[in-house]
């Protein structure tokens, strides 16, 4: 499971650095609230696909 958390966090990262690089190009933070956005929902997600895994290991 501890992969999915990593895939997260590289995805993250690229999302991240895609948003600084088009705010350094334009000056429109609309990039940047996107990838904030973006990051935020993801990891909503990947917590709740977590805590669903981590319920159903400790119930086997």
């Amino acid at each position: 499971m501890l992969w999915v958390l990593r895939l997260w966090l590289y995805g993250a990262i690229l999302v991240l650095g895609w948003a600084l690089i088009s705010y350094a190009l334009t000056r429109n933070r609309d990039y940047l609230h996107r990838a904030g956005r973006l990051i935020r929902w993801s990891g909503l997600l990947a917590g709740a696909i977590t805590f669903f895994w981590l319920i159903a290991r400790f119930l086997r």
